[in-house]
């Protein structure tokens, strides 16, 4: 977003070969990824939903727009 809205600032570190080392990285983390055995993806998914439900759970009771509290 920055290039399009800033385009005038320095950017002094750039990625080499810029869409292929990002696919490449995307991409061996998908193989690596797909040899992991099962019990490591289902115990992903239990923590994944734990943390989702600590997150929301603390959103939701610490809200500033739920809140009349002026937060500007």
């Amino acid at each position: 977003i920055m290039k399009h809205t800033h385009p005038e600032l320095k950017r002094p570190f750039r990625t080499p070969l810029n869409p292929l080392i990002p696919a490449l990285g995307a991409a061996f983390c998908i193989y690596l990824m797909s040899g992991l055995p099962l019990i490591t993806w289902l115990r992903f998914f239990i923590w994944l939903a734990i943390g989702l439900v600590i997150y929301f759970t603390y959103s939701q009771k610490h809200s500033l727009l739920e809140s009349n509290i002026d937060w500007r």
